[in-house]
């Protein structure tokens, strides 16, 4: 490493600013305040001298202290020197690149580069930089540099005539003439994409300041260019243990909606030549989960989750969502949690949360005390919000209360989350797929149940949000049971022999039969790969075309009309934007830039199968409590109580009266029982009813 003297860093200074960013500084001149900064591009660095640019990694205070003095020197004739002119050095080198969790000692006092989501950000505070003090006695003003968190007083008068310092002495602070600067507190933890093994992310603190200072909103992925600095823990006893923090130079913004993760051009001929494959789709489908035995839908619509949609941006400017919301319902033991974990691990980017355990506030976004002190509080971004452009994967839907799964309701429909709580008024977004899983409210499905939403704990209002709904039901069934049996015992066998990489046999076990008949749980595309291809598809906006366009709209409306001569509600307009949301996915999934005929027919489908599965022609009969035919019987019967007047009506007369209407005693008595359930109704005493 070659050191440079101070008038040598004077003059490779003076040399780089005068050359290439001459107008910069006259720009800063003539805009100051408004402009303060000035970007110096390190590869500039570079080019003028290797060896400068590496010293100044190693030693950036010594190097910028001198390169402001520098510019003060280029000003125009007038400029005061007092005035603080930054340099932010943009576009590190890959190799200063250091992950949050590999900072170490050796990196104290240089400056590196780290990338992160911004978890929490506090509000901007004004720092005192430099204190105007008086002295009590015999009034000589002491300026006095402040540095850290910590005011710092004069440790005595300057006056030579006075006896000042021989007593105790006070100073009074001139807070007026003092000087500030604008500074913000953040906290960043690692980008769940770079997470493997069931890592918990790191965290560390960060101070911005001056015009950088307020640009940031939790949520946001970001890069920053930071001199690692040490900080001794703030507690009574002197401790010989020193946190961490970053001192930013420089914020950068990530502006992809997936990151590259280094896509080498060998790679980006590999996934060209994987997406020609006319099998591709069955391969990824076979890809997803392969230890889980069949759920051919299930894995057919998460793989499509996996490139989502298109979001638009309108002429009015409202969006359109493009993310896929998908929902798993199902008897436990079914894998649903498996496959959730599955995904969190594949998806680029990922986010798990059991429903259990999160509240509102850990999804959204939670107020907490501000880091400086005071009463005042911040935001910290939850979970939707670090799953901003990714995937989050929640699991026990079912078990969060009320409060918490209503807010999820704009989350999954805007994508935004709106956030009024301790006097803070804010919007993040959290523009993410959802893939969430539920359990029936009694613990298994009742298949005798007429309906399918009185089993599930959730509101109709959140399962409407749903894109597609799968219901996973375990009923005893010799020949799949049997297959599901073997299937598993393969799976463990598999993974013994997996154990013995470098062996055939062991004590007369084939191991080597054992991998080569269970190769049909190894997944087809390695999981690395697949990320890769996923993230490359992100590229893409692809166009429908008109024949699949009509052949959605020829769906959509056989479906719809089949329920006009029932009374009933097939389908909404929801699912006809989930046709299209799924259709772009699948031809993003072909790296195509056209929707055609056989996307549009993957989609179609996929929802049809949905629909049938759980609706059985009336999406009320899901959507709600009761289905329209339900509610039609309902309104009978309470006409029928209803004439009766106020007294109410014996449940034999009801029944005969019904009876001419065409209905059994056993389907009286079940309505009567749902409109008691309901609260429509009430029995005052035995076999007597009245309307409430």
């Amino acid at each position: 490493m070659v050191t440079f003297q101070e008038n040598e860093v004077k003059e490779a200074w003076e040399e780089i600013l005068q050359d290439d960013y001459r107008l910069a500084i006259q720009e800063i001149a003539d805009c100051y305040p408004d402009k303060r900064s000035i970007f110096i591009d390190y590869t500039d660095l570079d080019l003028y001298n290797t060896n400068f640019a590496m010293f100044l990694l190693e030693n950036p205070d010594l190097c910028l202290n001198i390169g402001r003095s520098v510019i003060n020197s280029l000003m125009p004739s007038g400029w005061d020197d007092k005035r603080k002119v930054n340099i932010r050095i943009t576009n590190l080198p890959n190799d200063s690149l250091v992950d949050i969790r590999k900072l170490r000692e050796n990196h104290l006092g240089k400056l590196v580069s780290v990338q992160g989501l911004a978890k929490k950000v506090s509000s901007v505070k004004p720092r005192l930089t430099y204190a105007k003090f008086t002295c009590s006695r015999c009034g000589a003003v002491i300026w006095e540099p402040q540095s850290g968190m910590y005011l710092r007083e004069p440790l005595g008068c300057p006056n030579p005539n006075g006896s000042c310092n021989k007593g105790i002495n006070r100073f009074i602070m001139d807070s007026k003439s003092c000087h500030y600067i604008d500074t913000q507190k953040i906290e960043i933890q690692e980008s769940p994409e770079g997470l493997r093994g069931g890592q918990q992310p790191e965290k560390i603190s960060c101070f911005v300041e001056d015009d950088l200072a307020g640009i940031l909103t939790a949520g946001n992925r970001i890069t920053l260019n930071a001199i690692v600095r040490p900080v001794e823990k703030s507690e009574r006893d002197k401790s010989t243990i020193f946190e961490i923090y970053l001192d930013v130079l420089w914020i950068g913004f990530e502006q992809h909606e997936y990151d590259k993760l280094d896509i080498t051009d060998e790679d980006e001929e590999e996934i060209k030549k994987a997406s020609k494959d006319p099998l591709l789709f069955e391969h990824i489908v076979k890809s997803i989960a392969p230890t889980i035995y069949g759920m051919e839908e299930v894995k057919k619509a998460i793989a499509l989750q996996l490139f989502g949609g298109c979001q638009k941006r309108m002429d009015d400017g409202t969006t359109i969502r493009g993310d896929t919301h998908i929902l798993l319902i199902g008897d436990p033991g079914v894998a649903k949690s498996q496959i959730l974990r599955y995904m969190s691990l594949l998806a680029p980017r990922a986010i798990f949360s059991s429903g259990k355990s999160a509240s509102a506030a850990g999804l959204t976004a939670a107020a907490v005390k501000d880091d400086f002190g005071g009463d005042g509080y911040t935001l910290e971004a939850g979970a939707l919000v670090l799953a901003d452009k990714g995937l989050a994967c929640i699991d026990e839907l079912d078990k969060m209360s009320e409060q918490d799964t209503s807010s999820l309701h704009e989350a999954m429909e805007s994508q935004k989350i709106s956030v009024a709580k301790a006097g803070i008024t804010a919007t993040l977004q959290c523009r993410c797929s959802l893939l969430a899983a539920a359990n029936p409210k009694y613990g298994r499905f009742d298949q005798e149940s007429e309906t399918l939403s009185s089993q599930i704990n959730l509101p109709p209002a959140l399962i409407s949000r749903f894109d597609l709904i799968f219901v996973l039901t375990d009923n005893p069934d010799e020949k799949l049971d049997r297959k599901i049996t073997q299937f598993i015992l393969n799976v463990h066998q598999r993974g013994q022999a997996l154990q013995y990489p470098n062996q055939e046999t062991l004590d007369g076990v084939d191991l080597k039969a054992i991998r080569d008949n269970t190769s049909n749980i190894k997944p087809y595309f390695e999981q690395e790969f697949l990320r890769k291809y996923v993230a490359y598809s992100k590229r893409i906006v692809p166009i429908m075309k008109p024949e699949a366009a009509k052949m959605i709209e020829n769906a959509y409306m056989e479906i719809r009309m089949s329920g006009s001569d029932k009374k009933t509600i097939p389908i909404t307009a929801r699912q006809l934007e989930a046709y299209v949301r799924l259709s772009e996915a699948s031809a993003k999934m072909r790296l195509s830039h056209f929707v055609e005929e056989q996307d549009a027919q993957r989609a179609i489908e996929l929802i049809t199968h949905y629909l049938q599965k759980i609706t059985g022609g009336d999406i009320d009969k899901f959507m709600n409590n009761t289905s329209s035919k339900q509610r039609k019987d309902q309104r009978l019967v309470m006409g029928i109580i209803e004439s009766a007047g106020g007294s109410g009506i014996h449940v034999d007369e009801l029944i005969r009266l019904c009876g001419e209407e065409g209905f059994t005693e056993g389907e009286v008595r079940k309505i009567l029982k749902n409109m008691e359930n309901s609260a429509q109704i009430y029995s005052p005493s035995s076999d007597h009813y009245k309307k409430v």
